[in-house]
């Protein structure tokens, strides 16, 4: 019989024995890691897991709080990361008992939700994780993707310029990320103390900014505004995003960053972003707009009532903006929650409210696994499909179709730079 390892919080002095077990992993992180997590905002020495057999680590996994948007809605939440087991000692179930020990630090941090990058997406299922999606990153030669982008049409709108960003612009580096991250699900809230910390960490190479107005150093956007940003590290374009005001800046933007590419000799770029970027296209040029050997992106909901309180809001402007006058009630019977969302007209500024009645399911539910009921609430399913996979069993045609409007379908975007080593 195979022996059970013992899943406890790392010790000090265990740092070199960790980092050599983790030596393996695609990404692995540094000693520099070790010191950035102790300035986490967040930071508790408990949150980093180690697997001791007969007193030899052999295995890891790391806890980190975050506040994770649901669309406009932030939820307290944790990643599960840098999950690894030796190898001589794989196949014995000390991955899957480093998981559940995650998971129970996850409740203890007060996480809503957990989320995980991985590899190895069937074995979190098992586990009763949900499969969202996958990471989208797309490899491009420069010279190729800047051909193609000079061939587009170009932007109308007011000039700008393009230079390395300096640290006092990061509020205005947050501000464009706080207007964009909002369409999705996934990305972390980037107050200004965790973006300080995202900066000090030092997982990148370059901060591109384009700005509009005449440049000189400030303290605050008064002679010039920031209007777009690049987040780069070596060959890895990490982020491009734009003021919304200017529609097809983020074109220019990858433009710039391939010239200096070509400039520098290097013979490709990697774009990393949401699946529905239009910028894979441009960088794929037609080919797979997805990297053989990426990872999967799971999650699992803990605690589903605090999760649709937090919607609520949300799912009540959803019915008005539908042009639903009546009181709509949509039941959800799964084993983790059983309960009903009942949106209906007020007297108050705010046309349409939504309640949440546990225990109450009505005449129009869905029947529906903890599984499936996490991907509903996250914005990744599609009740059409999922009724006709037999993973959501209707009571009405009406339930089905208020799934979809309560609960529609959101892309889904967890940012590299967060998560990248030091």
């Amino acid at each position: 019989m195979l022996e059970e390892c013992q899943v406890a919080p790392a010790r000090a002095g265990e740092q070199s024995e960790i980092l050599q077990l983790l030596a393996g992993l695609p990404a692995a992180p540094t000693r520099a890691d070790f010191h950035a997590a102790v300035d986490h905002p967040d930071h508790d020495s408990a949150n980093r897991l180690v697997a001791r057999l007969g007193g030899r680590i052999v295995g890891h996994a790391e806890v980190i709080p975050r506040e994770i948007l649901v669309g406009s809605v932030p939820v307290r939440a944790a990643v599960i990361d840098r999950v690894a087991v030796l190898p001589e000692c794989r196949g014995a179930g000390h991955g899957q008992r480093l998981v559940q020990a995650g998971e129970e630090r996850m409740r203890k941090c007060g996480a809503v939700v957990g989320f995980s990058r991985t590899r190895i997406a069937p074995s979190f299922h098992e586990l009763g994780w949900s499969v969202l999606g996958r990471d989208c990153a797309t490899p491009g030669r420069p010279t190729e993707i800047l051909a193609r982008l000079l061939q587009e049409p170009g932007r109308n709108g007011v000039a700008v310029t393009m230079r390395q960003w300096r640290h006092v612009e990061l509020p205005a580096i947050l501000r464009i990320y706080g207007q964009n991250s909002r369409r999705f699900v996934g990305p972390s809230s980037r107050e200004e103390n965790y973006g300080r910390w995202l900066v000090s960490r030092g997982a990148f190479d370059s901060i591109l900014v384009a700005l509009v107005g005449q440049d000189r150093y400030e303290l605050h956007e008064s002679s010039a505004r920031i209007v777009g940003y690049c987040i780069q590290a070596g060959n890895r374009v990490l982020e491009i995003m734009a003021d919304q005001e200017f529609g097809g800046l983020e074109q220019e933007i990858l433009a710039r960053v391939c010239a200096e590419a070509i400039e520098n000799d290097r013979q490709e770029i990697i774009y990393e972003s949401s699946a529905c970027d239009p910028l894979h296209a441009v960088v794929a040029g037609g080919d797979s707009m997805v990297a053989q050997g990426d990872r999967m992106i799971v999650a699992r909901v803990y605690q589903p009532q605090v999760l649709l309180e937090a919607l609520a809001p949300t799912v009540a402007e959803r019915v008005a903006e539908a042009g639903i006058r009546e009181t709509v009630e949509l039941g959800l019977d799964a084993p983790s929650f059983r309960g009903s969302v009942i949106i209906a007209e007020t007297k108050g500024s705010d046309p349409r409210q939504a309640t949440l009645h546990p225990g109450r399911i009505g005449r129009s539910y869905l029947r529906l696994s903890d599984d499936e009921l996490a991907r509903l609430l996250l914005g990744q399913c599609d009740p059409i499909e999922a009724v006709a996979a037999g993973r959501m069993e209707p009571s009405t045609q009406m339930a089905q179709k208020l799934a979809g409007q309560l609960f529609p379908r959101q892309p889904l975007w967890c940012p590299m730079w967060d998560d990248l080593p030091a």
